[in-house]
């Protein structure tokens, strides 16, 4: 039989690890861990402020507004001068404007109201302004008349393919839409022609008028302004052809709707006054938030800029208002929501929402 000697060399290549050694071997960090756990607090976070917010908060939208004024006139008449400019704050009785009625122009009589007065330029041409508007108004006459002619070509033509298309429509050739089409763009342009041709009628009857006005003689009568903006009236008021409109109450003029030696009809807003004290929001509800709402509750107030305010609401409108097309979602049916004043709660708050004049708010109120 044969011996098996197994020789073992010193030099191994078999080692072991010392267990003092193997417990200094510091582990790698686990990153998917640390990832996992700031998903989590991230996603809990969210979820537990939509919880938050859907169950102990009701949420809003609004617009900062001021109560305003918009000043018409009861009759048709033609601006003069403005005293005023936009921004300028006025009190009762200041004046606002000057201005003539054709009527009076005409020689038919007074109208209106006010006290009268005459006004010559300052340069000492009492004309020059008059000339500039019979100039306007006879450039406009004259652009309406080419508009007129070419609509009147286009009617020709369309009436022409009229009888063709009906006949079409007849052998079932083209459907029906086709001449439903042609049929609406001609009565458009007879409207159109119908408009322009009113309104050149308008324009020479205001030509006449002004025609007559540089032929009247006046009694070159000046109007002098106080400290106060009132206008001081010098002269005979009786043979006077200029009237003055005064503010029928305290604010700012936000904006001038019309230009001097400009008609403005009775039915067009010729400047708008606001009063910067009485401000407040409209706000706007989910009609399910209903049962959250009272006059009197404190409501949370945020601006576009972040800025924060508080306030309290003081009425309810009757009825519900269609969301206002900034605040409604597109593709989305017509939101039909509660509509609310809401007030400053103190005087700093009042300040603080002057300057957010038409700009959009988000009102938030707890309902516990």
């Amino acid at each position: 039989m044969k011996s098996l000697n197994f020789k073992r060399k010193e030099d191994s290549y078999l080692r072991y690890f010392d267990e003092t050694q193997k417990r200094s071997v510091k582990k790698p960090f686990n990153w998917d861990r640390l990832i996992y756990i700031v998903l989590l607090l991230i996603t809990l976070f969210f979820v537990g402020k939509f919880i938050v917010k859907r169950y102990f908060y009701i949420e809003g939208n609004g617009q900062v507004l001021f109560e305003s004024v918009d000043i018409r006139h009861t009759d048709d008449i033609r601006i003069y001068k403005f005293f005023k400019k936009e921004g300028d704050d006025v009190k009762i009785g200041d004046t606002l404007f000057t201005y003539f009625l054709d009527e009076d122009v005409y020689g038919n009589g007074g109208g209106g109201g006010g006290n009268s007065v005459s006004i010559s330029d300052a340069s000492g041409d009492d004309y020059s302004w008059i000339e500039r508007e019979i100039y306007s108004l006879r450039k406009s006459i004259d652009l309406n008349t080419v508009k007129v002619g070419d609509n009147n070509k286009l009617l020709a033509i369309y009436r022409k393919d009229l009888e063709r298309v009906r006949n079409e429509v007849i052998l079932d050739a083209v459907s029906h839409t086709n001449l439903e089409n042609l049929e609406y763009q001609i009565t458009r342009l007879e409207a159109d022609n119908n408009l322009l041709n009113e309104q050149n009628r308008i324009f020479r009857r205001q030509i006449g008028y002004l025609m007559d006005l540089m032929k009247k003689e006046d009694d070159q009568e000046r109007i002098k302004i106080n400290q106060t903006g009132h206008v001081m009236l010098t002269g005979a008021e009786n043979d006077s052809t200029f009237k003055i409109f005064t503010s029928p109450i305290e604010g700012s003029i936000t904006h001038i709707e019309k230009q001097p030696f400009e008609v403005a009809l009775k039915t067009e807003v010729i400047l708008s006054i606001h009063q910067p004290n009485y401000v407040h929001i409209k706000g706007f509800f989910n009609q399910e938030d209903l049962r959250y709402l009272r006059e009197g509750d404190v409501v949370d107030v945020e601006f576009a800029d972040g800025t924060t305010s508080i306030g309290y609401v003081d009425r309810f409108y009757s009825a519900t208002y269609i969301l206002p097309e900034e605040f409604q979602k597109k593709f989305e049916p017509t939101t039909r929501t509660l509509a609310a004043d809401i007030l400053p709660l103190t005087v700093d708050d009042l300040e603080r929402w002057k300057k957010y004049y038409k700009l959009s708010v988000t009102i938030t109120k707890r309902t516990f």
